[in-house]
């Protein structure tokens, strides 16, 4: 497979798959930022729900929109309860991406999974950067790529152990996602990342932070522009 010297901050790193490095740079070329429908539960000592709450979450809206309530407790919320409730959520500044996948990922030392006529998986480590971040040797990415388009068709995550996060402030003890992106080659412009994400795609995440678990599940995924771009 060819492999081609990967460019990161002016500084040229050991090689890496073509394949990889253009599907990558694809990614980054096009539509970053996702809109989705956020799940989220406390959880007792037991594993019993105490806290429930269903958001939607999207970047194309402007900063006092982005996020809305749409359930709390297995029930619609109350008008003031929703206003109160996203005040406080869309004053908080909006996390922007000021770094390319290509500075998160470990290129360079990615592993080839499965190759066949139509696609390549590979696993791929967080390079040592992000360390302070997440311990990077308990989490790898696996990304599927199609040759023809050199797009992402299917994005997962492998997590080996239970993971410290932000600083060792938190922990994540349960990692899934499953997200398939439709290649969409009929419609694609120049500079997009191909399609839309499929629907059925899915995302979990098991946090504990200061002895209080919480599960998040993500799904409608959709990709936007972001607001002001």
């Amino acid at each position: 497979m060819a492999a081609i010297g990967v460019v990161i901050g002016g500084g040229l790193r050991a090689e890496a798959p073509a394949l990889l490095v253009k599907a990558v740079s694809q990614w980054d070329a096009g539509r970053k930022d996702l809109a989705f429908t956020q799940h989220a539960k406390t959880l007792d000592d037991n594993g019993g729900e105490k806290k429930t709450w269903v958001e939607r979450y999207d970047p194309s809206l402007p900063d006092n929109q982005r996020w809305k309530l749409i359930e709390l407790n297995g029930k619609a919320p109350g008008q003031a309860e929703r206003a109160k409730w996203e005040k406080k959520k869309n004053d908080r500044p909006r996390k922007k991406a000021v770094k390319s996948l290509a500075e998160y990922l470990d290129l360079e030392h990615a592993k080839v999974l499965e190759e066949n006529a139509d696609s390549t998986r590979f696993e791929i480590g967080l390079r040592p950067e992000a360390a302070r971040l997440v311990a990077v040797d308990k989490l790898s990415v696996i990304v599927t790529v199609d040759k023809a388009q050199g797009d992402i068709t299917h994005i997962a995550a492998l997590l080996r152990e239970p993971m410290k996060i932000a600083l060792g402030l938190a922990k994540v003890t349960d990692l899934d996602f499953d997200i398939h992106i439709d290649s969409d080659t009929d419609e694609k412009k120049e500079g997009d990342a191909g399609g839309d994400v499929k629907a059925g795609s899915t995302a979990k995440l098991v946090l504990s932070k200061f002895g209080d678990p919480v599960e998040y599940r993500w799904s409608d995924f959709k990709r936007v522009t972001a607001y002001g771009s």
